[in-house]
């Protein structure tokens, strides 16, 4: 499922973008969900409120707050969303490289670019996912992925630690490491029902960790190899990220 935003204050071009996304996820067996916007202030409200997307298109000239000023309070709140610009212009270059756009798209909107952009986004959001997302009592959830700080199961039920709250989901722990390995993300399995992510331990012991909350989590002898391995190779990311 991609949750996407349009925000431009023409309705026949916001309606025009609504069509080609529909159109592009029937073409390609996707789930989109579209909210639609007419004004900046609007689509940072909503964002302000606590409502995220994994795509946003955007026009830069609207009536009220520009789509700039909106992209900068929008990156306040939430750093990981795609930003598409939609403009009649192409002379945003220092605008769009603050707030970290992903494409532009000018006026009037080629069909072939549209659908290019459409399949680069999804890609970037297949591959470098910002959500976990799953289901309680058959209603579908997210949580950013940057925000759970351990994953605990007990029987069928999986509770999702956050830095703020907790969660539960239905699933086997085995089911969400195997999920989050295919996609690259690193969490320590420390324990048969615990997976634990690295960002949020602040110190460790032989046998234990101990999370930035005070959580402390004991470390199994048949883990204790994985999470060393696992310290190896964040090591080195940081390593190489900082001096290469």
């Amino acid at each position: 499922m991609l949750e996407i935003a349009i925000c431009d204050d023409s309705v026949i071009v916001s309606s025009d973008i609504e069509s080609k996304l529909q159109r592009l996820a029937k073409k390609f067996a996707i789930d989109i969900e579209i909210d639609i916007f007419y004004d900046g202030n609007a689509l940072v409200k909503h964002i302000c409120n606590g409502n995220r997307y994994d795509l946003i298109y955007l026009d830069i000239e609207m009536q009220g707050k520009n789509g700039v000023d909106a992209a900068r309070e929008i990156r306040v709140f939430d750093k990981k969303a795609l930003i598409i610009y939609v403009t009649n212009y192409e002379s945003f270059a220092k605008e769009a490289f603050e707030v970290s756009a992903f494409r532009f798209i000018t006026k009037p909107i080629n069909v072939n670019k549209f659908e290019k952009y459409f399949i680069d986004a999804k890609e970037e959001i297949i591959k470098n996912p910002r959500y976990f997302r799953y289901q309680y009592n058959k209603i579908p959830y997210r949580v950013p992925i940057d925000e759970i700080m351990y994953f605990q199961s007990d029987k069928r039920i999986t509770y999702i630690i956050t830095n703020h709250d907790s969660r539960k989901c239905y699933g086997k722990i085995n089911d969400i490491e195997k999920k989050l390995l295919e996609v690259n993300i690193l969490f320590y399995r420390v324990h048969q029902s615990f997976l634990v992510n690295p960002k949020y331990v602040a110190e460790y012991y032989y046998n234990t960790m101990v999370l930035i909350d005070g959580t402390t989590i004991t470390v199994s002898e048949n883990s204790l190899e994985v999470v060393q391995t696992v310290q190896q190779i964040l090591s080195e990311t940081f390593f190489n990220d900082r001096f290469l």
